[in-house]
């Protein structure tokens, strides 16, 4: 035996002694038997059960013969997948012609001989055998499926939600961030004139005070008013990023921006003794000028402004592409910071020295300026050896299908 499936066989025959002698032939082989004396009552038992593994039938029976009961039998959707066995006496080919129009898969000549008998029995059952185990296993498959698509559907339910949550924190954080530029624009517009107020009139009353010994606080007063304004000022461009359109966009070249700003800082180039050597391997790109001026211009107003006064400060600016991207490269040769700060000097009003003047948002615009353009911006940097800054514009086609190195105009809320 090869499992413990139930191999159950159904006997028709109306002699009593055939059922024995055949039940007697097969029973040592492990199967179950029911036994009909007539083609009705086998009729009547297929009714009520229908896991038999196969039929032996007599052909020659009173009343319904073996070929009639076949035809009844097969007519039934839910037992044409018995085989059937027809055992008859008579040996010819006209039997065996009649017996496979019926339906049936095999015959068997009496006198039967007990080992052939087993031997053909044995062939429908090692089929029923496989086909039960294949039907089985297609069941397990089935069952380990549908645990699959549920936990595949549950899992994706899951995800889903999450996304929907994830969307609905990145909408309230956006609606926060507009309106903290709303909010920081309206303050700084809005603190404007009462700063030039105070300004006014306390340098009014500052000229009707002609006491010296007040005269440190009166340039204190008015220091902290001058750095008021400044603060105020950057809070403004800040909130600029957000809120302007770019509407000089269009294609900008390096270098001509690049004169601009030494021109406006050339007493502080000039102070330094700085030397700035360029590289612009790509001339241009498509963006908009005045937010490349400000990147530039705080990228090498800082490398002039941190120099070291050990050496004479070099400042090297150069441009080309890598991947999809156009890299502005600005290093210096100045007094460097420790690498573990490199995050914390992207952030607003972060200042790692404070022995020069500044308000520590210059680096602050640059990152919102450049991320908002689908870009990025990398630094490297070591003490007292030098800061390298690298600016990453996304490449893109201009509208006329010019294919120059160009870089993604900045997208404004």
């Amino acid at each position: 035996m090869l499992d413990s499936t139930e191999i159950k066989i159904l006997l028709v025959d109306d002699r009593e002694d055939n059922l024995i002698s055949i039940q007697a032939v097969l029973e040592r082989d492990g199967y179950t038997f029911r036994k009909a004396s007539s083609g009705q009552q086998a009729l009547k038992i297929l009714l009520k059960e229908i896991d038999f593994t196969l039929i032996l039938m007599d052909i020659h029976m009173p009343n319904l013969n073996g070929f009639e009961t076949a035809s009844l039998i097969y007519e039934r959707d839910k037992l044409k997948h018995i085989p059937i066995i027809f055992i008859t006496a008579n040996n010819n080919d006209n039997i065996a012609f009649q017996a496979y129009q019926t339906g049936a898969v095999d015959y068997i000549y009496k006198p039967i001989n007990p080992e052939l008998l087993r031997a053909k029995v044995s062939v429908f059952v090692e089929l029923y055998r496989k086909n039960h185990l294949l039907l089985a296993q297609e069941r397990k498959l089935m069952q380990v499926n549908n645990e699959l698509e549920e936990r595949v559907k549950k899992r994706t339910e899951e995800i889903t939600k999450k996304n929907e949550e994830l969307e609905n924190k990145n909408q309230e954080l956006r609606k926060v961030n507009i309106d903290l530029d709303n909010f920081i624009y309206t303050a700084s517009h809005d603190l404007k004139a009462p700063i030039a107020n105070i300004e006014g009139l306390l340098t009014a009353l500052f000229e009707d005070i002609k006491d010296a010994d007040l005269d440190d606080i009166k340039r204190m007063v008015l220091l902290s008013i001058e750095k008021f304004k400044n603060t105020v000022h950057d809070l403004t461009e800040i909130s600029k990023v957000q809120k302007e359109s770019s509407e000089d966009v269009g294609v900008v070249n390096f270098k001509e921006v690049l004169g601009e700003i030494e021109e406006d800082i050339h007493a502080s180039i000039a102070d330094a003794k700085a030397r700035i050597q360029t590289d612009f391997k790509v001339p241009e790109i498509h963006f908009s000028k005045k937010n490349l001026r400000s990147v530039i211009y705080n990228l090498v107003s800082n490398a002039v402004k941190y120099c070291s006064p050990d050496r004479m400060p070099v400042v090297n600016i150069s441009t080309f592409k890598k991947g999809q991207f156009v890299v502005l490269k600005v290093g210096d040769n100045g007094l460097g910071f420790n690498p573990s700060y490199q995050n914390k000097i992207f952030g607003m009003f972060k200042r790692l020295h404070q022995h020069v003047e500044g308000s520590g948002v210059g680096l602050y615009i640059v990152k919102r300026i450049i991320e908002n353009s689908g870009g990025k911006i990398e630094v490297k940097s070591a003490v007292d050896v030098g800061t390298t800054f690298e600016v990453y514009f996304k490449i893109i086609k201009v509208s006329n299908g010019d294919t120059k190195k160009v870089s993604q105009t900045v997208d404004h809320e």
